[in-house]
């Protein structure tokens, strides 16, 4: 056989077994002289963008996996929303749901469309609002801070109205500029930091870390995010914990 083919074949099943972790084996520890306490868990948050999941296999190596639902205000659900769903709540995994914010539009109609998309699929956490800036929408150069956060406010508002508890992801840098927790005191926050693990310290409300945004875990081909929940206890609902 060609030697270069032969390479190929090679090449070809190392990539297919390569190796997977679970998500406690993600995170070196030791760098950061740290140990997880004894109820932390472990999961990732998911859209189209991750294509097709293995659920049943994610399970191996994951404690909880966080959908996007929805988007903006057109009504819009995720692409892989409902196949999803479909194949997540078959699992044994906690679930959770997120609807991905536009900054200009009105808030209350956000809110309506993703309590459409959620009302009546089992939940364990908070539903989650993801606020964050991007070069696509959301642009920080067209956006004015004072509309975006009454346009949040808003859809918090309206959730809240509908018994709904709420939590916000961000990174630093937008909790910072939108005066996040002055704004939303008491809200629960999901804070996404890559250079340091369990920020429980400096966000007092942050119940979720997103600590990468490029791990390769069980059942998913492409790069995901990966998530702890240092207390369980304070963000799952207690006929719902693991």
């Amino acid at each position: 056989m060609n030697r270069f083919f032969l390479y190929l074949i090679l090449f070809f099943f190392a990539s297919c077994h390569e190796e997977k972790a679970t998500l406690d084996e993600t995170v070196d520890f030791s760098a950061w002289n740290l140990s997880a306490p004894p109820d932390t868990l472990w999961g990732v948050d998911v859209s189209h963008y991750q294509g097709k999941i293995d659920f049943d296999e994610l399970e191996e190596g994951a404690h909880f996996v966080i959908l996007r639902a929805s988007i903006g205000s057109n009504g819009k659900c995720d692409q892989r929303f409902y196949g999803n769903y479909a194949r997540a709540a078959k699992s044994h995994l906690l679930l959770g749901f997120y609807h991905f914010f536009y900054f200009d539009r009105d808030g209350e109609l956000q809110a309506k469309i993703f309590l459409d998309a959620t009302n009546g699929k089992r939940n364990n956490f908070p539903l989650i609002i993801d606020f964050e800036e991007s070069k696509v929408v959301n642009n920080p150069k067209e956006m004015n801070i004072d509309s975006s956060v009454y346009n949040l406010r808003n859809m918090v508002d309206y959730l809240q109205s509908q018994g709904k508890d709420v939590m916000i992801y961000s990174n630093r840098h937008c909790y910072a500029k939108y005066k996040i927790a002055s704004n939303f005191p008491g809200v629960k926050l999901w804070v996404a930091d890559y250079n340091a693990m369990f920020v429980t310290e400096d966000f007092p409300d942050c119940y979720i870390q997103q600590y990468a945004c490029d791990g390769s875990v069980y059942g998913i081909s492409a790069d995901v995010d990966l998530n702890v929940i240092v207390d369980s206890k304070k963000i799952i609902k207690p006929e719902m914990q693991p």
